[in-house]
């Protein structure tokens, strides 16, 4: 299995602050931060677990910058307790950015879009502290973490995802999110960095949602939505608005049969009180189950800050789907395949290291060429001195 090499992690590792003294100081702090991640790549779930392991392999511990006898876990725990998470992740956030820059032509698709949404560490609430909750932001195409925030129990991800949004580049990116975010001054800060959104829109902004549905309403009941209706294209057509209309279909799995369609319109520009914006949306899907032929339908509607030279009704059909890279590709491979929710760490700030950390080493294989995680997890398991090429 040859793959490209990601970029010098270790030297990035290198600028986190130690918050240790001098004293009493046995392991370089750039070594065990390597050493987490090539454990978690090695299939290890966690740091007690890493430890152990890390006795037996008096090579790789040499090779990552240990010159003893590799930590205890109770090192770990004591370490991760008082590390400072935020600058841990402005400097993962930056390795990121710099790994790509090296890289030149990392984004293939016409239009870079970055799935922003959060997730809640199941094990990590105590009798006296909720569960961590965090924010991230994942580029559709590449599968990797861009950059993640912590959301504190006194507020939510609204306020901190303008928060999130500057701590990467955002400019020439379209960001996508759930409804929760789908709120104006989130619109604003996206369009004051030079970037675009596509959004959902639900009740919780009544007028907005109301006016959408109302546009498309005479042609809810249909599938695909017959929006190419003479009357319907009259009216774009009296207005000087575009209207255009995507469907795909895709093959048979799990026994279903699914049809989407997506219809963008102009009409609404003069008259949506909202930032930005210069497509409306509606966005239907049908599934339909092979063996019994029952069919259900979902509806949805949504905005952009696209115009349609910038973006078809096709461009805005698969930016949507493509948000679900963030829960498919991201959250889920942390929960199953890394078993982040089975982790009963708790104390201070741990669970949010070790969920970055998480993000570092799902990040290494895919910047290595790895598709596959769980089969990667193996190999490398089976071969962890080849982990050490994969970071230095």
């Amino acid at each position: 299995m040859t793959r490209t090499p990601s970029c010098h992690l270790l030297d990035m590792l290198a600028e986190v602050p130690d918050p240790r003294k001098k004293k009493g100081k046995r392991h370089p702090l750039t070594a065990i931060l390597g050493l987490m991640v090539v454990g978690l790549i090695c299939n290890l779930k966690s740091y007690t677990a890493i430890a152990i392991w890390a006795r037996t392999q008096s090579e790789l511990a040499k090779a990552l910058g240990f010159n003893r006898k590799t930590p205890c876990p109770a090192t770990f725990h004591n370490l991760f307790k008082r590390l400072d998470i935020v600058k841990l992740e402005q400097i993962l956030t930056n390795w990121v950015a710099k790994t790509l820059e090296s890289r030149g032509k990392s984004f293939t698709s016409r239009l870079t879009a970055v799935a922003m949404d959060g997730k809640s560490l199941r094990g990590s609430a105590t009798q006296e502290t909720p569960q961590t909750h965090l924010l991230a932001a994942v580029s559709h195409e590449l599968a990797i973490p861009l950059a993640a925030c912590a959301v504190s129990e006194k507020t939510n991800e609204v306020p901190i995802s303008t928060q999130l949004l500057k701590a990467f580049d955002v400019a020439g990116k379209v960001i996508t999110t759930d409804a929760l975010l789908t709120q104006r001054a989130f619109c604003q800060d996206v369009l004051a960095l030079k970037g675009d959104y596509v959004l959902p829109v639900k009740a919780n902004h009544r007028q907005l949602y109301e006016d959408i549905r109302d546009l498309f309403q005479p042609f809810s009941g249909k599938h695909p939505p017959e929006a190419t209706t003479p009357e319907f294209a009259v009216m774009h057509t009296e207005a000087e608005a575009h209207l255009q209309t995507y469907t795909q279909t895709d093959e048979k799995a799990r026994g279903m049969m699914t049809t989407r369609t997506l219809t963008a319109s102009t009409l609404l520009n003069a008259y949506a009180d909202w930032p930005g914006v210069k497509q409306v949306y509606q966005y239907r899907s049908e599934r339909t189950h092979i063996a019994t032929g029952e069919t259900t339908h979902q509806t949805q509607y949504g905005i952009t800050s696209l115009a349609p030279t910038e973006a078809s009704a096709e461009d805005l059909l698969e930016l949507r789907r493509g948000h679900w890279t963030i829960e498919n590709k991201l959250h889920w491979i942390r929960d199953v395949v890394f078993h982040e929710d089975a982790s009963q760490v708790r104390t201070a700030g741990i669970p949010h290291v070790m969920a970055a950390l998480r993000n570092t080493a799902l990040t290494v294989l895919r910047l290595a060429g790895y598709t596959r995680i769980t089969q990667a997890l193996r190999y490398f398991a089976a071969n962890p001195k080849l982990t050490v090429k994969l970071i230095k």
